[in-house]
């Protein structure tokens, strides 16, 4: 014990003169560190890394012997047990100063040895991005020589008689050197070439003086044709006649023949507008044999009365009104009853006004287009013809087993042409003109005028030939008309078959009951979730869910598309799916936002894991085709089923049994679920 206090005090008086001395010179120490480092840094190269971990490994056995001596010395206590502890100490200090060296120096070889890679990994990328430079011209040089070896000479193009038929035809002095045709060389073959030019020359003068002398003939017969006409002209009166007194036996014999007679007069009275329409649905009818009808309606007298007084314009009738209008305010200034006068012949003449520029043509088209599905949409064309616009109104009869109450909704006439292409909703006129005249009646816009006058969709105004570029382009074109009658009504059949085929889902749906999914689409099988309700519910219930905020923040819905929830349970956990259709179904996929009560309320904002099972049904299905409108709102219902199968035998294994297939319940750093099916055998699911 004497020993063990006279080491600590000899130990703590020279801890005690240490701290006495001053601090050195920082400039000194710093040199002396670099020094030490530069030391370090040459012994590192000099040595070898296998040399030090041999030497670091005996280090090591040599710490454990001293390890195990201090545990010898501390059971045993000997007398100078203070003396001996302190020197297997400070010698295991010591052997640990060398690791921390051996360590220091293969960090200088590692990062040197990260250094030297990284100088070659840089040379190795020059080298490539030469090497695919190279490449780049050499596919540059052979394509320009491809193309100076399939350069073409303008004589190449002029279609010329085939050799054979040359040496046929042509004279004998022309062919007579190129009679061994196959055998000859590249200028007999150039000779040949240009003797077929010299004969092709020839043969073509001569066609042009017989095409000069039948253009002559062709003006003969051009003249006596229209004699004949002239001579036909003549017996109109008198057919004229014969179908009046023929008509009686048209009746009796039932024949359509003053049917069609009075529906080519009124096609002849409709407006330009309309005319177009009517005759380019009809070629289109009779082109591509699409099951539609067109009707006439209106009155025919009406409509000759219009034609008559179709000179008359309503910018004339303001500039006289505002005339009246003065005279009326000089003569009767202090008179009251004049005023009052004065003010209700001025209601009457708003009211004229409004009514002139608000003007309907007295005849209509009807356009019906039967789908092979049952359902007939019915279309009327309207011609506003102060404001030189296409009105439309729309109906759609449906077969009678369509009784829901969402079902019917997405078959109404307004809805079902919503939207036929994008951003064309039918509330705001097309021609730039219509804004400034219906505010000389008080009205700011044409969106007030849609329940009594109807829609004026763009896409109606260009069937009609009418196209807005340029504020004075006022006279329907045939041609533009002809541009789009195809696309329109092709588009029209097309919406009315998905309409449909949505509106048989949306039926099954109200009831309770999964649409069928045809087998050519891979779908889970044994899936445990049903489908426990289905409402249709509003733009304003929609927003105020929870799960849907980010989709609103993205604005990838409107007020103008169709929303629905269904909610489907299994045992007490539950998944509410808020479903937003759009108007193009099913070029847009509908979209779920998806709310998930499995002890505890779970959506996109807060799971990762709804987040991915909300990608896995809304992404899925982007490459869907026209044919999937009878079955991928349904798809979408059986997988979300599906995928919460997984989700609730994933989370909670203990009180839902796995009846889904798959083999890793979590992958990636993200932790992943496998929300991705694969049809293998009965399918199973993957994250991949």
């Amino acid at each position: 014990m004497v020993k063990e206090t006279s080491a600590n005090s000899s130990r703590e008086s020279s801890i005690k003169k240490r701290r006495k001395n001053p601090i050195g010179d920082p400039e000194v120490e710093s040199d002396i560190y670099k020094k030490v480092i530069a030391f370090e840094e040459k012994e590192a190269f000099k040595r070898t890394a296998a040399s030090d971990i041999k030497l670091c490994l005996e280090i090591c056995e040599h710490i454990r012997n001293i390890m195990l001596e201090i545990v010898e010395l501390r059971c045993r206590k000997p007398p100078d047990f203070a003396a001996k502890l302190y020197d297997k100490t400070v010698q295991g200090c010591s052997y640990i100063i060398m690791l921390k060296k051996f360590n220091r120096l293969d960090r200088v070889r590692m990062t040197s040895s990260r250094e030297a890679i990284a100088t070659d990994r840089h040379k190795n990328d020059s080298t490539e991005l030469q090497y695919q430079n190279l490449l780049y011209e050499s596919a540059h040089l052979s394509s320009e020589i491809k193309k100076c070896k399939q350069f073409k000479s303008k004589d190449e193009d002029v279609e010329l008689v085939s050799v054979e038929e040359f040496l046929q035809d042509a004279p004998a002095a022309k062919t007579k050197p190129f009679k061994n045709y196959p055998n000859l060389d590249n200028t007999q073959k150039h000779e040949l070439h240009l003797a077929r030019l010299e004969w092709e020359l020839t043969q073509r003068k001569k066609l042009a003086q017989q095409c000069s002398s039948l253009e002559d003939e062709k003006k003969q017969i051009a003249a006596d044709i229209l004699k004949t006409k002239n001579r036909l002209s003549e017996l109109l009166p008198k057919l004229v006649t014969v179908l009046d007194t023929m008509k009686p036996l048209h009746e009796d014999l039932g024949l359509p023949v003053e049917k069609s007679y009075v529906e080519e007069r009124q096609r002849f009275l409709l407006p330009d507008p309309l005319f177009i329409f009517y005759a380019n649905a009809d070629g289109f009818k009779e082109v591509h044999g699409i099951n539609i009808t067109l009707n006439i309606l209106g009155e025919q007298d009406e409509a000759i009365r219009w034609k008559e007084s179709q000179n008359i314009s309503i910018f004339q009738n303001d500039d006289t009104d505002a005339e009246n209008d003065r005279q009326e305010i000089e003569e009767s200034v202090e008179v009251v009853k004049k005023r009052r006068h004065r003010k209700a012949s001025q209601i009457d003449k708003n009211e004229e006004r409004r009514k002139l520029l608000l003007e309907v043509h007295p005849l209509s088209v009807q356009l019906i287009i039967h789908h092979k599905s049952g359902s007939v949409l019915t279309m009327q064309f309207f011609y506003l013809t102060s404001l030189n616009i296409i009105a439309v109104t729309s109906d759609v009869q449906f077969s009678d087993h369509i009784t829901g109450c969402g079902a019917k909704e997405v078959l109404y006439g307004e809805n079902i042409l919503k939207e036929l292409f994008t951003g064309d909703f039918g509330l705001d006129s097309p021609n730039p003109l219509n804004q400034y005249q219906l505010k000389k009646i008080g009205l700011n816009s044409y969106q007030s005028l849609v329940p009594t006058l109807g829609y004026v969709y763009s896409w109606a105004q260009k069937v009609c030939g009418l196209e807005f570029l340029m504020s004075q382009r006022l006279k329907a074109e045939s041609s533009v008309s002809g541009r789009h009658i195809d696309i329109v009504m092709n588009a029209l059949n097309k919406r009315l078959g998905s309409r449909t085929s949505l509106a048989v889902q949306l039926q099954q749906l109200e009831q309770n009951v999964m649409p069928t999914v045809p087998e050519s689409v891979d779908m889970p099988q044994n899936v445990i979730s049903s489908l426990a309700k289905w409402t249709s519910i509003s733009w304003q219930n929609f927003c105020e869910a929870t799960c849907t905020a980010a989709l609103l923040a993205s604005e990838m819905v409107s007020s103008s598309d169709l929303f629905y929830c269904a909610t489907i349970t299994r045992t007490r956990a539950s998944i509410k799916a808020y479903i937003a259709i759009q108007n193009d179904y099913p070029k847009q996929t509908p979209i779920f936002c998806l709310n998930a009560f499995c002890d505890g309320e779970f959506h996109s904002g807060n799971c990762d894991q709804i987040r991915d099972m909300e990608r896995a049904v809304n992404v899925e299905w982007s490459n869907s085709s026209a044919h999937s409108a009878t079955w991928l709102l349904a798809a979408q219902l059986r997988y979300l089923c599906a995928y919460f199968d997984v989700f609730l035998e994933i989370q909670s294994p203990v009180t839902y049994a796995q009846n889904a297939v798959f083999f890793k319940n979590m992958c990636g750093r993200n932790k992943r679920r496998p929300f991705k099916f694969r049809k293998v055998g009965t399918g199973f699911f993957t994250q991949f």
